[in-house]
């Protein structure tokens, strides 16, 4: 009962997997009837046929057999030729009647019959009505057309006798049997792709199913992320102003390792809230929840200003942030808060993954390609080519002994990925161990002012 039960709510839940079933019922049972149909018509038209066929070719024979009746050699060759050369004739015979009703065999396509006497109603309602009679026999599962017709003297017009014959139906019941037997295949066939149809329809309605029960998932999911978020943002942004306040009040009585505990709490704090960042703009690109309304913007303006914002940080650590941006009027379609996003991004990742030299940022068009191009180059620690493959990924970091101790979430370029291909653009990255990356952003060129 439970079975029939789920079946039962299974279609209440799905209705047109009923024309499914529908289907599978109506479409080989038309096939069917039809292959039956066109069998049958088919079959009863070469029966026709043959049974004509078989009434010409039995009076041609007779008439041309009553010059030969009175000498049963010469009747008898010319059986054997007619037989030799028509393979479908079967039984053929010349009878004469005799006094006591029977008739004597006095040649046949079968030598041992010649002699012999039969007694056959057929015979005998054929030579007294003096009419020609087609009847269909089978015979070891062979079918014939029996034809049964008296000769006469040509001049006289005197009846001589009889002449049976036999047309074998083998050759045409075997081109039936092939009609019907690929019909059969076809409405197997049919049925099997009827089957097919369902099993993948079953399948489909899982699969929405299965798409239904994800999408509650990932709301949930996303509802989990915005609340957690929401509610880990406000004790981050509290403990980092709390650390900052008790360092700003007892900072001067600190001794050097607490001011190094102090650091490393800051600093601490600071990697949570930017974790705490990172995860929800990944939730925000994932749910479409970004603004990417485009503007045409001037790319260049944007990028000397985030250069300039940059340039103390690079400092801090003793390092040459330089700009090279090509003079002219460049415009690209993009939301300019998505656009900042993703160079602010690749320049701090260039300071933060530099310990030494100078990160270079270069900027101009291709008018040839009509496209506009932004170089990050760094003098860095370098990735190696199979991190390369990878460096997109969520939460990938490339993980060696000299950026172990580099804080980082691994969403970064993955985000910004996520957001210049969404506008649009390309993103690419080149790299060798130890000598430094580059990253190159390409987005279509809007209009060019010289």
């Amino acid at each position: 009962m439970n079975f029939f039960s789920r079946i039962l709510k299974f279609i209440r839940q799905y209705p047109s997997i009923l024309y499914s079933f529908a289907l599978i019922l109506i479409l080989p049972s038309i096939l069917y009837y039809n292959a039956f149909l066109a069998a049958k018509a088919f079959q009863e038209n070469v029966d026709y046929n043959l049974q004509t066929k078989a009434l010409i070719v039995e009076n041609i024979v007779g008439t041309y057999f009553s010059d030969f009746f009175d000498n049963s050699e010469l009747l008898q060759q010319k059986i054997e030729s007619i037989v030799k050369d028509n393979t479908e004739i079967n039984d053929l015979r010349a009878a004469i009647p005799e006094p006591n009703g029977e008739f004597k065999i006095i040649a046949s396509q079968n030598n041992y019959e010649i002699g012999a006497r039969v007694k056959e109603p057929s015979f005998a309602l054929s030579f007294s009505q003096e009419q020609t009679i087609a009847n269909l026999t089978s015979k070891e599962g062979e079918r014939f057309w029996n034809v049964i017709k008296p000769v006469y003297n040509k001049e006289t017009g005197e009846k001589l006798g009889l002449l049976a014959m036999a047309l074998s139906l083998k050759e045409s019941d075997t081109l039936i049997t092939k009609t019907i037997f690929r019909s059969f295949i076809i409405v197997i066939v049919a049925i099997l792709l009827s089957l097919f149809l369902i099993f993948q329809h079953t399948r489909l309605f899982g699969y929405v199913s299965l798409t239904e029960k994800l999408q509650e998932l990932d709301r949930a999911k996303d509802i989990f992320i915005r609340m957690a978020t929401h509610e880990l943002q406000s004790p981050i942004i509290n403990i980092r102003g709390y650390l900052q306040a008790l360092e700003e009040e007892v900072g001067g009585s600190l001794t050097q390792s607490q001011k190094e505990l102090f650091k490393r709490a800051s600093v601490s704090a600071k990697n949570l809230s930017d974790l705490v960042y990172d995860i929800l703009e990944v939730s925000r690109i994932e749910q479409g929840r970004l603004d990417f309304t485009p503007q045409k913007i001037v790319p260049q303006k944007i990028i000397a200003e985030i250069v300039q914002d940059l340039r103390i940080k690079a400092e801090q650590k003793n390092l040459n942030l330089i700009s090279n941006l090509k003079e002219g009027s460049y415009f690209i379609n993009v939301n300019p808060n998505r656009f900042r996003q993703i160079v602010v991004n690749l320049i701090e990742n260039a300071i933060k993954y530099t310990p030494k030299g100078e990160i270079k940022v270069k900027a101009g068009s291709d008018n040839a390609e009509k496209r506009y191009i932004i170089e990050v180059k760094d003098t860095g620690f370098g990735i190696s080519a199979e991190d390369q493959q990878r460096l997109f990924e969520r939460f990938y970091r490339v993980k060696t002994r000299e950026t172990s101790d580099i804080p980082g979430t691994g969403l970064g370029l993955w985000i910004s990925k996520k957001l210049c291909e969404t506008m649009g653009g390309r993103i690419f990255v080149e790299s060798m161990k130890d000598v430094g990356t580059k990253f190159t952003l390409v987005f279509p060129l809007l209009r060019n002012h010289p």
